[in-house]
């Protein structure tokens, strides 16, 4: 799996951060170019448009997802291309993107070092997910599911 995500992203980077997590300047540089990949999707036209579509109402301590897909195995999972989008309502009707998010089937799926959290227990996505709070800070962490810095 590490050296298929290395590859998605062109470098060794991601491999490094596999092994030794984003707290250090490698992981820092993946978490960059994240944000660098996915920055178009401030404007949720273009995530439309790029096949995200509405899957939530506005979840407490998230927001709304908008939701391509889910991976089958961790070794379908792009980093460059999150299956999942999180936008927070803002006070003018707007959305603002706050978060990726990852999802697979496989119990085992793993990014940036940090496993992915379960299926949610009562009525959530049968899926594990892993957050990812590019865009907006999380005083739980930047992994953390929920972000009470986010409210609907």
């Amino acid at each position: 799996m590490r050296r298929r995500l290395a590859m998605a992203l062109g470098s060794a980077a991601l491999l490094a951060a596999a092994t030794v997590g984003p707290a250090d300047a490698t992981g820092q540089a993946d978490l960059a170019q994240v944000r660098s990949a996915t920055a178009a999707y401030h404007d949720l036209g273009t995530a439309m448009g790029a096949g995200y579509a509405q899957v939530s109402d506005c979840v407490p301590n998230m927001g709304y997802h908008y939701q391509r897909g889910v991976a089958a195995t961790a070794e379908d999972l792009d980093p460059l291309n999150p299956e999942i989008l999180v936008y927070a309502p803002l006070p003018n009707g707007r959305n603002k993107l706050v978060a990726v998010e990852y999802a697979t089937w496989d119990e085992e799926a793993e990014l940036f070092g940090t496993a992915f959290d379960p299926p949610h227990p009562h009525g959530g996505p049968p899926f594990h997910t892993l957050h990812v709070w590019v865009w907006q800070g999380n005083p739980d962490g930047i992994f953390a599911p929920t972000n009470p810095n986010v409210r609907c």
